[in-house]
């Protein structure tokens, strides 16, 4: 029998260990990947590490314009999910350049969205609705409010139904053009405190997402971004159009925006000013060109989330979607 010195015992006992340890390091990441696989389709993407409070699921509903139909991918929209994430995040590599007078009050929202993977009734989904329809997005509105004048948010008259406002984010895609072909605005929102039966979101196509196609000033997907914080219940950076008067009706109720006589429009030259103040015209709820706009404030943090506090208009919606 051979006889080892204690050198070559020494390497013998740590070589034994190391090709444990690898084995064990090996079977370990088997087991962890094979634990982690995701069986669900569809599944949401992964929380970061800084959480958010709540992820909101939406669900889609591509009402296609059948005379004249207008193209828009799964990816189109996917693209959509994603600078939103990044804008209600603060993960939008342009809030950098909000000017130094503004700087601090750039604020993270802590709320994300992802397309919904479950339907009302249990079924898995992709969280995107089609169809085909005479209908435009012009047939979702009516100045009193009259639902027998919005066909676009029922099915059975041709636009789609929405899901329950408590467990998601409508958002309508439909064509703004004008029955005689020009287009109409990019986007509206149905407020906190509407009738569920609209409570949502109209875009435009081309104005969605950042793939084609786009309309020029509108490539980066900041359409969406202005209307959803609609509808959590901001108002316009200018409050009233064509005032300067300070007072709650005439502006958006956010300390820390200042008072502004009207809206931008393209890529304001900084500073720009009115009613004694510079404008915040990089705010996402003005109306610079989307690579103009790019930060909300803390006070319209603080706003928004007034709607999941006890008694807010949203707050059901806040239990179904918080983050544990």
């Amino acid at each position: 029998m051979k006889l080892y010195s204690f050198a070559e015992t020494f390497a013998i006992t740590m070589n034994t260990k190391k090709l444990t340890y690898y084995t064990s390091f090996i079977l370990l990441s088997i087991l962890f990947f094979s634990c982690s696989k995701d069986d669900k389709p569809d599944s949401p993407p992964p929380i970061p590490a800084s959480k958010p409070k709540m992820r909101i699921p939406i669900v889609v509903h591509v009402v296609n314009y059948a005379p004249d139909p207008f193209e828009i991918s799964d990816e189109k929209i996917k693209s959509q999910i994603e600078v939103l994430n990044k804008d209600f995040r603060k993960l939008n590599d342009d809030w950098q350049k909000t000017p130094d007078i503004f700087i601090d009050l750039v604020a993270d929202i802590e709320i994300e969205f992802y397309l919904a993977t479950t339907a009302p009734d249990g079924t898995p989904t992709n969280g995107i609705l089609r169809n085909e329809s005479n209908l435009i997005a012009s047939d979702g509105v009516d100045q009193n409010n009259n639902l027998d004048n919005m066909p676009l948010y029922f099915t059975q008259r041709g636009g789609q139904d929405a899901w329950p406002n408590d467990q998601y984010l409508n958002i309508w895609i439909a064509d703004y053009k004008n029955r005689d072909g020009g287009m109409g605005l990019p986007g509206y929102a149905n407020p906190p405190g509407t009738d569920p039966r609209i409570d949502g979101v109209v875009i435009e196509p081309r104005v969605f997402g950042t793939l084609p196609p786009l309309y020029g000033e509108y490539k980066y997907g900041r359409t969406a971004t202005h209307e959803i914080g609609h509808w959590l219940n901001l108002k316009h950076i200018y409050g009233t159009q064509d005032s300067c008067e300070d007072s709650p009706e005439k502006g958006d109720y956010v300390d820390d925006t200042p008072t502004q006589f009207a809206s931008s429009n393209g890529k304001p030259a900084f500073p720009k000013s009115s009613c004694g103040s510079i404008d915040m015209t990089m705010n996402f709820m003005d109306y610079s060109d989307d690579d103009s706009m790019y930060m909300f404030t803390k006070g319209q943090k603080a706003r928004m989330w007034e709607l999941f506090a006890e008694g807010g208009l949203r707050r059901k919606l806040f239990e179904n979607c918080e983050v544990k």
